[in-house]
C-alpha cells in the first residue's frame, strides 16, 4: 500500500506498486469490520506471493505495441535495514517472468523495496532503481475498515536518489475497500498511486487491488500501470 505496491511494465514503465480515494469500484459500505493496519503488519513479516498473468502495451519505435506474458509476483518477508537514517522493515517486491510484444519473447523482472516502521508498519517510502521516495509522513494505516471505506494514506517526495538533491515531483497514494461479497469471504482492498512530476502534472496512474481475509491475510488480486509510454496489468492466476 506503499507507493505503496509498486510494480513495473517492460522497457519503459514503472509503477508503484505500496502500494498505495481509491478504486471507482467501491461497494456499498458493510457491517463487517477489518483491521487494514494489522493486514499490512501480517504481509510485511510473512510476504506474499502469487503467480501472475501479464498484459499491456509498450512503444516500439514510437508505435504502441501490445504485449502477453506469465510470471510470478513475491513480496519477500521483510528484513532489517536502515532508511532515509532511521532504522527500518524493508521487503522487497519482484516481478519476473516471459513477456512476448511483436511476435519476439524474451525474460522479464523487475524489483522495488518497501520501508516500513519496525514497531507499526507505517510505510516510510520506497526505493526503486532510478528513484527515491519518501513519505513525508509515515503512512499509518486504518485499524477499522468496512466495505465501502476511503481515505488518503499519505504523500510522497520522490528524488533521484538518497542524497534528496533532485526532485522528481510527489506521489499521492490512497485507498478504497470493496464489501465482501457474502459474510465470512475476503474484503477488497485497492490502493491508488498518482505520480505528478515537479510541475504538477499528473505522469502515472497505478492501481494495486488486493484481498483481506477477516483473520488479516492479503493476497493480490491483480495489479494495473498506466504512463504515456504504455499500460501494464498484472493478474493473479
Amino acid at each position: 500500500m506503499q507507493r505503496a505496491f509498486r510494480t513495473y511494465t517492460p522497457v519503459f514503465l514503472a509503477i508503484l506498486v505500496s502500494a498505495c480515494g481509491g478504486a471507482n469500484n467501491a461497494a456499498a459500505p458493510s457491517s463487517a469490520i477489518f483491521d487494514l493496519q494489522a493486514g499490512i503488519a501480517n504481509m510485511v513479516t510473512n510476504g506474499l506471493s502469487a503467480n501472475v498473468n501479464l498484459s499491456g502495451t509498450v512503444s516500439i519505435n514510437g508505435v504502441s505495441t501490445p504485449f502477453t506474458g506469465s510470471g510470478t509476483f513475491t513480496r519477500a518477508p521483510a528484513i532489517s535495514a536502515t532508511f532515509n537514517g532511521t532504522a527500518a522493515s524493508a521487503q522487497m517486491t519482484t516481478i519476473a517472468g516471459t513477456i512476448t510484444a511483436a511476435g519476439q519473447s524474451g525474460p522479464y523482472s523487475a524489483s522495488v523495496t518497501d520501508y516500513y516502521d519496525g514497531s507499526d508498519s507505517a510505510f516510510l517510502g520506497e526505493v526503486s532503481g532510478s528513484e527515491y521516495d519518501v513519505a513525508q509522513t509515515p503512512f499509518q494505516y486504518p485499524t477499522t475498515v468496512t466495505g465501502g471505506s476511503s481515505g488518503t494514506l499519505g504523500t510522497l517526495s520522490r528524488y533521484t536518489d538518497s542524497t534528496m538533491s533532485v526532485s522528481l515531483g510527489t506521489a499521492q497514494v490512497s485507498f478504497s475497500t470493496m464489501t465482501p461479497v457474502d459474510p465470512g469471504s475476503p474484503m477488497g482492498v485497492a490502493v491508488t498511486t498518482k505520480v505528478y512530476d515537479t510541475q504538477n502534472t499528473l505522469i502515472e496512474t497505478d492501481v494495486t487491488n488486493y484481498s483481506m481475509t477477516s483473520s488479516n491475510v492479503i493476497s493480490l488480486d491483480s495489479a494495473s500501470a498506466q504512463t504515456q509510454s504504455g499500460t501494464l496489468t498484472v493478474t493473479a492466476q
